[in-house]
């Protein structure tokens, strides 16, 4: 992590879960963090949650109150990070949305919000961050929170057009390095794909009975697990990356299996 002391990230959906416990460990690694949020009031305090009586540099926060779904806002961002910082050296794509709506009956409002945050908005903090770092000569890092669901199906009833973003997600990861690589560019991507993480994600999408239905539910990821495969990634040399990270608990498994076979005959 030596490398990017006294660099800029930029962390999305930085308020709370992945996005809060990242934006820590960068911090703490010396690493100067803009971090936006809707809720901007639940970003002020993350330094004080600093080890106290500490030798280490830290990082300096810049927190902000941002809704990434704005394009014009977004663009605004990176214009005073470029204008004030230097260039963004590592862009954190966090900031996602889940709605417990089905393809049979669900609000095309929910599948829209979750196309916005989840596909869209992370495209265009992509796109500007790539431009952030051209501009500034940055051989910069981009990781994108996927998820196990961006490499496998849900089996959660109602989960389908999250399901459907993080299969978006695992497909633009990798379609970003094809241009970057046509482009001659060092810029490196990761996709992170963690499994089922403790966070209010759920709760905030009127799921928060995740588990509903599975008779076996795959224990949890912490934040701070998460975070720490962010450092993890950004660790490695310059002519390296882990182009998929896939992280789960020990006992879980990334694809779902049914705990329980009908009578069959094997032939």
């Amino acid at each position: 992590m030596e490398q990017w002391k006294g660099t800029v990230a930029l962390v999305t959906g930085a308020s709370a879960g992945i996005g809060h416990a990242t934006t820590l460990e960068l911090l703490k690694h010396g690493v100067h963090v803009v971090a936006l949020a809707r809720r901007g009031d639940k970003l002020r305090d993350i330094p004080d949650q600093l080890p106290k009586n500490s030798n280490d540099t830290f990082g300096k926060l810049y927190p902000m109150e941002c809704d990434i779904t704005d394009e014009n806002t977004v663009k605004n961002v990176f214009s005073w990070i470029d204008t004030n910082l230097g260039g963004i050296s590592i862009m954190i794509n966090n900031a996602g949305i889940l709605r417990k709506s089905t393809l049979l009956g669900g609000k095309t409002e929910d599948w829209k919000s979750i196309l916005d945050l989840n596909v869209l908005a992370l495209s265009v903090c992509t796109r500007e961050a790539y431009q952030s770092m051209t501009k500034h000569n940055i051989n910069g890092y981009i990781i994108q929170i996927n998820s196990i669901v961006g490499h496998s199906i849900s089996s959660i009833f109602g989960n389908k057009m999250y399901n459907a973003s993080k299969k978006a997600v695992t497909v633009l990861c990798d379609g970003l390095r094809h241009e970057l690589q046509l482009v001659g560019s060092k810029i490196k991507v990761t996709s992170l794909s963690p499994g089922l993480v403790d966070t209010e994600i759920f709760a905030a999408g009127n799921c928060p009975l995740v588990t509903e239905g599975v008779s076996n539910p795959p224990p949890s990821l912490t934040a701070k697990t998460v975070a720490d495969t962010v450092i993890l990634a950004l660790s490695t040399p310059p002519d390296v990356l882990f182009a998929e990270l896939t992280v789960i608990r020990v006992g879980a498994t990334i694809q779902n299996h049914m705990t329980a076979l009908p009578p069959f005959t094997v032939c």
